[in-house]
Parts: structure tokens; sequence; C-alpha cells
């Protein structure tokens, strides 16, 4: 889709950047001329100004679409670490409850340490929901009734969402894996 709005910006910046400015409807000359009064002379203009436009579409269109770049696309690579980590939240998880189940609280040390896998797991399971939560709110802007700036902005605004989820869910992890 974003290859199609460029691909139309790009065409219609062709059709309306290829005539001269003074005379539209004017024929073109082939070769440019000092004289600023002849013809062609506002397409040399144009052609300068159609380049800097022409930059600048190529510019956004690697912005959006280059691997690696653009918030969209650091956001998604937050995602999918965070959801490559899922299963090991669970496997954390289910780990801690059968530590806690064996455990003998009977002592104050057993206590501490009930205590201690309690709020690890609940740690865990935050930061589930909270990936589970993000998943579920996330609404990527409709590109063909936004512009690509506003589809931008819109992810600028969830990496930080993103990136606290990836923090949680390393701490949570860290948390779990230093009780064994």
């Amino acid at each position: 889709m974003k290859n199609t709005l460029l691909l139309s910006g790009l065409l219609a910046l062709l059709a309306t950047g290829c005539q001269s400015s003074s005379a539209p409807d004017q024929a073109v000359a082939d070769e440019p001329t000092t004289d600023p009064s002849a013809p062609g002379q506002n397409m040399m203009q144009n052609n300068t100004g159609m380049m800097a436009q022409n930059e600048q579409l190529n510019h956004l269109h690697d912005t959006l679409s280059a691997p690696g770049a653009g918030p969209r696309a650091r956001a998604m690579r937050l995602h999918e670490a965070a959801m490559n980590r899922m299963e090991a939240l669970g496997t954390e998880r289910q780990r801690l409850a059968a530590a806690l189940a064996k455990l003998s609280a009977a002592t104050p040390a057993g206590q501490r340490r009930a205590a201690r896998l309690r709020r690890t797991a609940a740690a865990l399971q935050q930061a589930d929901d909270q990936m589970m939560a993000w998943m579920h709110d996330a609404r990527e802007p409709d590109s063909t009734k936004v512009s690509p700036a506003q589809v931008a902005a819109y992810w600028q605004q969830q990496l930080p969402v993103l990136k606290e989820i990836d923090q949680r869910t390393t701490a949570a992890l860290d948390s779990a894996k230093a009780l064994k």
C-alpha cells in the first residue's frame, strides 16, 4: 500500500512538475537557454524543484520501507522480541509455581523465599499481561485514509510503550532466572 501511495504521489508530481509554470499549455523546448524568457527555461527551474521533491519522496519511501528503518520497523522488532519471550514467561511462571508448592513456609527463611517467588511470578504475569493488552489495544491507522506521516507518528508513539514492555519482560525473566 505504501508503494502505491508513493507511486501515485510521484506520478502526480511528475505530471505537474513537467509543465512550464508560466504557460502550462505551451510546448517546452528541448534545449535549455540562458534567456529566462525563452521557452523551456521554466522547465529547467521545474526540473530542479521536481528533483528536490523526488528526493523527498525517495527519502520518505526509504524511511517507511527500508528494513530496520522507521518507527514501525523498530516497533515491530520490539514486538517480535517480546513475542519470542512469551513462552519463556509462561515456563518460568510454572517453574516458580512448582517451587512454591514444594516450599515449606514454616520457617522465616521459607516465608521470605515464598514471598520472593510470588513477587517474581507476579512480575512475570504483569509482563505477559502488558504485552497482551498492547496487542489487544494496538490499532495501526489505515494507510489508505491517513498520511504516511500520521502512520509513522502512531508508531513513534508506540515505541516507548513497547520499550517498557521489553524492559519489564527482561527484568522479570532475569529475576526468575536468579531464583534457580
